[in-house]
């Protein structure tokens, strides 16, 4: 449906090769004074920016309200997109209000304050984490974050402060943000340092292993390429986190702990392994391997701690680990536009 209204308004929308010419030489411009032109095909620019502006320039609404031409437009020229783009200070949807509190720069950096407020429901609280689906759109090249500053229970309120400095050592002063925001994970537990019980006296060669070649890792002792690591019937050891299962075994003379971690991708659930002493000194691993397998019931994702500790001196130690995980995941579609304003 969109894609016939776009056609339809497209096939309607006349620009003269004067306001062409303008704006092309806009874009170069400030592409140049940014650092980041690329010479292309004048022709082909043309014909982009002129599609993706007569949109806007014709119909405003839609580079406002409809998601595909801003898109199409902050594509071709973030600045332009955001030049088009209307100031709005909140944004409500399913009855959860996004709502830009503050928004000052202090040189090539600009710290905006964001709200998150549930109005209907108790979705919002002091765990509330954005989990990475969030967007900033900028007429400048940046690096941003954004971190959680607290939680008012009273009015089930949680504020975010989003930093960003222009890569260019820019000011920003009068330049709009639109920061978007696709879904956002609450009710968070965090199960930390707690025993897991197994007999580590027990534990011995794995009998069950496999080969794998697609996985991540880090550590000192991590290798690329093949590696080989528990199978998923080794993992026996259930204990009281939800959605966590482990198990142990020797390959190699390495000590290999895998733990299998479920709803990780929806739910960013994680956590990690380690070994205590008899003394109470703690033995990290020396590596670890991430991967995930697909199957009829879904996606399961694997951990697997490697660690250079033989038989007998594991007999005298003690397994823990750390574990994060969230019961709840709220999805919508939010989306502010401020301008920026010096300190």
């Amino acid at each position: 449906m969109v894609c016939e209204q776009l056609k339809e308004y497209v096939g309607q929308i006349k620009m003269s090769e004067d306001m062409k010419a303008r704006i092309i030489r806009s874009v170069e411009e400030k592409q140049k004074k940014r650092g980041r032109f690329v010479p292309v095909r004048r022709r082909a620019l043309a014909a982009a920016v002129a599609a993706a502006l007569c949109l806007a320039l014709s119909v405003p609404a839609l580079a406002a309200t409809v998601e595909p031409v801003y898109r199409l437009l902050y594509h071709v020229s973030p600045e332009a997109a955001q030049l088009f783009q209307p100031v709005r200070l909140s944004d409500e949807y399913d009855g959860i209000r996004l709502e830009v509190v503050s928004a000052q720069i202090q040189g090539d950096t600009a710290m905006v304050y964001v709200t998150l407020q549930d109005l209907t429901g108790d979705r919002v609280d002091e765990t509330t984490d954005l989990f990475d689906s969030y967007d900033l759109n900028t007429p400048f090249d940046c690096a941003g974050c954004c971190e959680l500053m607290g939680y008012d229970e009273e009015t089930k309120t949680v504020s975010f402060l989003i930093t960003m400095t222009n890569l260019a050592g820019e000011a920003m002063e009068g330049d709009k943000v639109t920061f978007s925001l696709r879904r956002f994970l609450s009710r968070k537990t965090a199960y930390e340092d707690m025993e897991i019980p197994v007999t580590l006296s027990d534990v011995s060669e794995a009998e069950s292993t496999k080969e794998i070649t697609d996985h991540s890792g880090w550590g000192s002792d991590y290798e690329e390429g093949a590696v080989t690591v528990l199978c998923a019937d080794v993992l026996t050891v259930d204990f009281s986190v939800t959605g966590f299962k482990t198990g142990l075994g020797y390959i190699e003379g390495k000590l290999h702990i895998q733990l299998a971690v479920g709803n990780a991708l929806e739910y960013d659930n994680h956590g990690y392994v380690y070994l205590v002493d008899a003394a109470g000194n703690i033995i990290e691993a020396e590596a670890g391997y991430s991967f995930f397998e697909e199957g009829d019931g879904g996606r399961e994702d694997y951990c697997e701690f490697v660690f250079s500790v033989t038989p007998e001196e594991l007999a005298d130690c003690r397994l823990y680990g750390s574990f994060w995980t969230s019961a709840l995941l709220t999805e919508g579609s939010w989306k502010v536009t401020f301008s920026l304003t010096g300190a």
